[in-house]
């Protein structure tokens, strides 16, 4: 295979040709640029994913789909209160925007370049059961915005359900992997699928 084929396989599928039908398309088969608000949402993610790459620049975005920031953004007030399971940048735009951040991480390196740039979010490195169990130390329904992502996600996704307050939003990222294997992933989605009406599950392919 020549070069540029491999090339432009890889812009075309991503790195891992096979997963998906091209890099436009969920491991669920969505196709993320149905309309022209999605073409230029993927532009701007682009445009950001440079900057990161090229420059070490990163913007103060939650690393999920522009629908799903604005989603966020629409629901969130200075009363807000988050709880974080991995931090990012994330961290930092909730930190903004809302009352009350914690977020917890176990990558060191990630956990102190974070907490460096936290104003008020309390963020804190632990690891496995300390980890996924930092929630419990806050009784059940407490925030209004709990983020399921890093590391025991499955895990972290079953205590997320009481831990976040009646009307608020749970967020988790990337439903749509681990088709192939069953993984956390895909098992995290179908559990989505169970909640039905009571949780008003959204999903925003991207």
């Amino acid at each position: 295979m020549s070069r540029l084929t491999t090339m432009s396989r890889r812009l075309w599928f991503g790195l891992k040709p096979g997963l998906r039908k091209s890099r436009f398309h969920t491991q669920k088969g969505q196709y993320a640029l149905g309309s022209p608000g999605m073409w230029a949402d993927c532009a701007a993610a682009c445009a950001t994913g440079l900057a990161r790459k090229v420059a070490g620049i990163r913007p103060v975005l939650p690393w999920i789909t522009f629908p799903a920031m604005r989603f966020i953004r629409a629901r969130i007030t200075p009363n807000t209160r988050v709880f974080e399971w991995s931090c990012g940048m994330s961290t930092l735009w909730f930190e903004r925007r809302c009352g009350e951040v914690r977020a917890v991480e176990d990558n060191p390196a990630w956990c102190s370049a974070i907490a460096g740039r936290a104003k008020k979010a309390k963020v804190v490195l632990l690891e496995g059961r300390a980890y996924v169990e930092k929630i419990l130390e806050l009784p059940a329904g407490h925030f209004d915005v709990v983020s399921v992502d890093g590391s025991h996600r499955l895990e972290c996704f079953r205590l997320a359900l009481e831990h976040t307050c009646r009307g608020g939003l749970l967020v988790v990222d990337n439903t749509d992997n681990d088709r192939a294997t069953k993984g956390d992933f895909c098992v995290i989605d179908q559990m989505l699928d169970e909640l039905g009406s009571d949780w008003g599950v959204r999903r925003f392919p991207g």
